[in-house]
C-alpha cells in the first residue's frame, strides 16, 4: 500500500503517542508513557520535516523562480505595499482583498452598533490588532478576520471557515455593509 508522504509526517506524533500510551498502561504508568510517546513523536517529526526541507533545498536552488499569476499579491508587492496582508487569488473567491483596508473600516467602525445574525446589538472595542466585543470580553485577533476573508461572502454562520474564533462575531462584522464597503 502507497501511502501520502506528508499524511505520514503529520500522523508521526499520533502514532507515538498511542505506542506510547500502549507501553505505559502495560507497565502500570498510563501518562508516564503518554508523555514519552508525545515527545518521541515530536522529535520524530521534526527530524523528517528536516530532511523534507533539506531535499526541498536542493530542488529549489536548481528551478528557475515561479513567477505565475497566482503568486500571492503580498509576495510582489513594492514601494509602500510592503507588508500588506493580501489574500492570494488561489486562497479566496475574491483575490485581492487587502486586510489592511478592511481593518481599517473595523477601526474606524469601534464603538458602533452591530448586529449579531439573531438580532443581538453589540459594540466593540479595537485594542491593538484585536477587537473586543461589548458582550464578552474575549478577544478576536486581526488574523482571524483575515482568514475569514478567504470565504467572504457568507450566507450564514456557519459559512465561516471552523478554524475562525468568534464566528458569530466576524460574521456579524464582516457582512455589516459598513465594512464590506461594496468589496464582496
Amino acid at each position: 500500500m502507497v501511502l501520502n508522504k506528508k499524511f505520514d509526517v503529520d500522523n508521526v506524533i499520533v502514532g507515538f503517542m498511542f505506542i506510547g500510551m500502549g507501553l505505559g498502561w502495560l507497565l502500570g504508568h498510563l501518562v508516564a508513557g503518554l508523555f514519552i510517546g508525545l515527545g518521541l513523536g515530536l522529535v520524530a517529526q521534526a527530524l523528517m520535516e528536516g530532511k523534507e526541507s533539506a531535499s526541498g533545498l536542493e530542488s529549489a536552488t536548481s528551478a528557475p523562480e515561479d513567477t505565475s499569476p497566482r503568486e500571492s499579491a503580498s509576495a510582489t508587492a513594492t514601494g509602500d505595499e510592503v507588508g500588506k496582508t493580501v489574500i492570494s487569488p488561489e486562497k479566496s473567491g475574491n483575490p485581492g482583498i487587502d486586510i489592511e483596508a478592511v481593518w481599517s473600516r473595523i477601526v474606524a467602525h469601534q464603538g458602533e452598533t452591530f448586529h449579531l445574525l439573531k438580532g443581538q446589538a453589540f459594540t466593540y472595542r479595537v485594542e491593538g490588532n484585536a477587537v473586543v466585543p461589548s458582550t464578552t470580553q474575549v478577544k478576536i485577533h486581526k488574523s482571524q478576520f483575515a482568514k475569514a476573508l478567504s470565504s467572504v461572502p457568507f450566507k450564514k454562520v456557519a459559512d465561516v471557515p471552523k478554524d475562525v474564533f468568534g464566528p458569530s462575531y466576524v460574521y456579524a462584522i464582516l457582512m455589516d455593509p459598513r465594512i464590506r464597503d461594496g468589496d464582496w
